[in-house]
């Protein structure tokens, strides 16, 4: 079978997708902690996508990447990005190119589009970024990157806006971009295996009563989700109107994240 390194793949996407993709691909996992329970055709490594050797050595040998690590959270701060998010994301790249890697999926995020309002339009796919934070700037970044190097004739990129990715559905606004583990499985197949790719960029959402996102694209390529959010929802799932009308961040497409502030950059006057 082909090998796909996964990074992050000791994270909560990585650990969940695992059995699902290791069905059709060698799995080379990758993170800064072991991850657990490695299966027969799982193979282990531990270090830092901040070293660039450390990259090379990871990477030679496979026929496809999958890029989960990243560093996070609403109020991360700019330079908490720079190493794992804008370095790590171009070395991979990089060793992608030298390597003769096929397909590299770039795991992305509504977070690209947070600052919209969610009900702006009846779906949002088509809409220019506006980053709710410096993750989401990351993002934006990491996206413009698989481009530059596909069209220069390098892995063919894949990228997937993932939306909510919990076990359950905790609130209105995540209703409306929840994916279950499966119906993301089915998006990484298809960003390896459809002939068609070349630089793509599609949403990672199932099904939902009211969804942001139409993923027109996803669906021209075969998509056809498995899952609605609906059936999902947790025991005590927040309606609307019984989230807090600003610090949820319940009207826009980022939620918390788009309601947090961003740390600053200069020092104070």
């Amino acid at each position: 079978m082909p090998t796909l390194l996964i990074t992050g793949a000791a994270g909560q996407v990585g650990s969940a997708l695992r059995p699902l993709l290791r069905e059709h691909h060698d799995l080379r996992l990758f993170d800064r902690r072991e991850p657990a329970d490695p299966a027969a055709n799982e193979q282990v490594m531990v270090g830092d996508l901040c070293d660039p050797a450390c990259v090379a050595r990871t990477v030679e040998g496979v026929d496809a990447i999958l890029h989960l690590a990243c560093a996070h959270g609403p109020a991360i701060g700019f330079d908490a990005t720079v190493q794992p998010n804008y370095s790590a994301t171009l070395y991979l790249l990089e060793a992608a190119q030298r390597f003769g890697v096929k397909r590299f999926l770039f795991a992305s995020s509504h977070h690209v589009l947070g600052q919209h309002q969610g009900d702006v339009a009846e779906y949002l796919d088509d809409l220019s970024p506006a980053p709710d934070g410096y993750y989401g700037l990351s993002k934006v970044f990491g996206e413009a990157a698989c481009a530059a190097y596909a069209l220069r004739g390098g892995a063919a990129a894949f990228v997937i806006r993932i939306g909510n990715a919990d076990a359950q559905v905790s609130d209105a606004r995540r209703l409306r971009i929840w994916v279950s583990t499966r119906d993301l499985a089915q998006l990484v197949r298809i960003g390896l295996e459809h002939p068609d790719v070349r630089n793509e960029v599609v949403y990672g959402v199932s099904e939902s009563p009211h969804p942001m996102f139409a993923n027109t694209r996803a669906r021209a390529l075969g998509y056809r989700p498995q899952d609605n959010a609906q059936n999902f929802r947790a025991p005590d799932f927040l309606d609307r109107e019984a989230m807090h009308p600003s610090a949820s961040g319940r009207d826009h497409v980022g939620g918390v994240y788009a309601a947090s502030p961003l740390a600053p950059l200069l020092p104070p006057a």
